[in-house]
């Protein structure tokens, strides 16, 4: 047999072969190492397959386990387990419903880890372990602050307005921009500085596409898919519905909730046709005209492609695309950075629109969850501490060119343009009440942002679906909140009864946690009494 024919018949066994040998070496090793009796293992899940995230995350995880063994004598092993955004939500599904899901869980793509009713089912919450100081915190300038103290938001991104409790311990923050190709603009427009008003940038946008025709190039203003279209939506509908979220926040707390909406609807505050939510509209339809032909169609990493590629002047996006988008372009061209600008100046859209949203409330990024099942919650929680260090926490963001979330760290130059801005307004106006609407709302965006359905057109069939079905969907929200209300009254039965434990030994963390519930409870309590009020007035 000659030695081609030889690899003819055997090439393919002994691919076989060796993939089987490498699968048995690849599980005896991780059963050595992560399963041996002398060792705790804890694992970590997460969808972050960002450039440079899994090896800071393996830096700190091998900090962690290198400081633990010097401070216990203990051996204790936490494996990273990063899974692609499309599955990720099955994974943590099937692994939260069977009992075998990791020791330490990314919320997010899942609504077993989003809705406060499968949340409390699965998730321990972070209440009893934030109050107090950090121990990896001793002998910095955050010694003896608690934990929850530590963090630039206080934690508020952390807390379940309906659990009334903390689920969720972030490792960075994160800020929309617009980045564009600094190289590119110079040639283009004659000019170094970025566009600073709403107008300048809508000009950009047209000498670009000028400039593109004149040097028959094939190159647009704006990268886009249906996530930069998105990015834009967000940033700029609820900039124009000042006036009618003031009116329509019955409670005062800034935001206007799906029962607010519709009541505000039925008394005439606002409805579809309103004049800002139409120029809401038009202005996110405006920005996405400066897209590529066929957006609709292209994936955000499409888009990403584009301006890399240098086929796209300008890109929309978070900071946690900064480090990735960098390190591709590397030096094809300098990226510059800036923020949205606010449509103010514009003639029409400046009637409604008088400043950006703020971004002073900006809430933590990379959220873990604690697993409920698990059976090392104590040592999940001292590995989230150590990771939440100052120190800590400027290795690991500064490694991937993200925002830090721990009071005191220095951001670099890459970082600054993506500092939240504190100026601006503040408030959020929901009306997706229904899941027919919801449905319709999201459907019909892509239709209006891409041209072919009028705002007045798309207000249309919103508004028929809302008459229609939201006196079913306020009562479906009500029962929902009423099921909560229920599910706090037994937290609070619990934290009483501990509270009247013979062992208790931190009787003042008890009553303060109890008192925080009972007033947190009183103010749903009244909201739950209105709305219900209110469904009982306009049905009888």
């Amino acid at each position: 047999m000659t030695l081609k024919k030889f690899f003819q018949v055997y090439s393919g066994v002994a691919i076989l072969a060796g993939a089987a040998l490498f699968a048995v070496v690849r599980v005896a090793y991780n059963q050595i190492t992560f399963e041996a009796p002398d060792v705790t293992t804890i694992r970590i899940c997460h969808w972050q397959l960002e450039s440079g995230f899994r090896e800071a995350l393996q830096d700190l995880i091998d900090a962690y386990e290198k400081e633990y063994l010097e401070r216990h004598g203990e051996k204790v092993r936490v494996l990273q387990l990063p899974v692609s955004e499309r599955g990720y939500g099955q994974f943590v599904n099937t692994g939260l419903v069977g009992g075998i899901a990791p020791d330490i869980i990314e919320r997010g793509f899942s609504r077993v880890v989003n809705d406060p009713s499968y949340l409390t089912r699965y998730f321990l919450p972070f209440g009893p372990y934030i109050e107090s100081p950090n121990p990896y915190n001793v002998g910095t300038p955050l010694e003896g602050i608690p934990w929850r103290q530590t963090f630039s938001d206080g934690l508020i991104s952390a807390y379940d307005r309906e659990l009334l409790d903390y689920y969720m311990i972030p490792f960075s923050m994160f800020t929309e921009r617009i980045y564009y190709n600094k190289d590119l603009y110079r040639e283009a427009t004659g000019r170094d500085d970025s566009p600073t008003s709403f107008l300048d940038f809508i000009n950009v946008c047209n000498t670009i596409r000028d400039y593109a025709a004149r040097q028959q190039r094939s190159l647009v203003p704006l990268a886009g898919s249906k996530y930069q279209a998105g990015v834009f939506q967000r940033k700029y509908t609820n900039t124009f519905l000042t006036d009618i979220i003031r009116l329509s926040d019955a409670n005062l707390d800034g935001k206007c909730s799906l029962f607010e909406s519709y009541q505000a609807y039925r008394n005439g505050v606002w409805s579809f046709e309103s004049p800002a939510l139409l120029a809401s509209w038009q202005c996110t339809t405006d920005i996405a005209a400066n897209f590529q032909q066929g957006w609709m169609a292209a994936l955000r990493d499409d888009a990403v492609f584009m301006f890399v590629q240098g086929r796209a002047l300008m890109f929309a996006s978070g900071s946690w695309d900064a480090s990735s988008l960098l390190a591709q372009v590397g030096d094809a061209f300098e990226v510059g950075v800036f923020n949205f600008p606010a449509p103010s100046d514009h003639p029409e859209y400046g009637k409604f629109a008088r400043a950006m949203p703020s971004e002073a409330a900006t809430g933590g990024g990379i959220p873990w969850g604690l697993n409920r099942a698990t059976k090392h919650a104590d040592l999940c929680i001292d590995f989230l501490r150590f990771c939440t260090t100052r120190d800590h926490n400027a290795q690991f963001t500064s490694h991937i060119n993200w925002l830090p979330i721990v009071q005191g760290v220095t951001l670099s130059e890459t970082l600054k343009p993506f500092k939240p801005r504190i100026e601006g307004i503040a408030g959020h106006f929901d009306y997706e009440i229904s899941s027919e609407l919801r449905l319709r709302a999201e459907g019909g965006r892509w239709q209006l942002f891409s041209g072919r359905m009028t705002p007045l057109d798309y207000a249309a069939s919103l508004a028929e679906i809302y008459d229609r079905t939201a006196m079913e969907g306020f009562r479906t929200e009500l029962e929902k909140n009423r099921r909560n209300m229920r599910n706090m009254d037994r937290i609070v039965a619990g934290r009483l009864l501990a509270l009247a434990a013979p062992e208790a030994s931190d009787i003042a963390a008890v009553e303060r946690s109890v008192m925080q519930l009972l007033y947190a409870n009183q103010a749903k309590t009244h909201d739950l009494a209105m709305d219900t009020h209110f469904l009982q007035t306009v049905t009888q």
